[in-house]
């Protein structure tokens, strides 16, 4: 499955905008196991947006798992950390 990420650099500066093309300049050539893997992207000029499209993971990302953990009070165990570290 595939999920896309809209970004609408209309408002943004010039430098977030070079930020933004060297992200997208980097994750396409990553490929590990462990990175959401990218597609593609496209740009609507029109409405200056741009959309990446990417891996779907069923269980979200690392931020989601924070979020998910400090809301129920669980923690992340140490056997996981050095996982995602390494």
């Amino acid at each position: 499955m595939l999920v896309w990420k809209e970004l609408n650099y209309g408002i943004m500066s010039e430098k977030e905008k070079q930020q933004i093309v060297s992200e997208v300049n980097i994750l396409r050539e990553l490929s590990h196991a462990n990175i959401v893997k990218y597609y593609d992207r496209i740009i609507d000029k029109q409405k200056a947006k741009i959309f990446i499209i990417m891996e779907h993971c069923d269980g979200g990302d690392l931020q989601q798992l924070i979020r998910r953990c400090r809301k129920s009070s669980d923690h992340i165990g140490e056997d996981f950390i050095w996982k995602v570290l390494t």
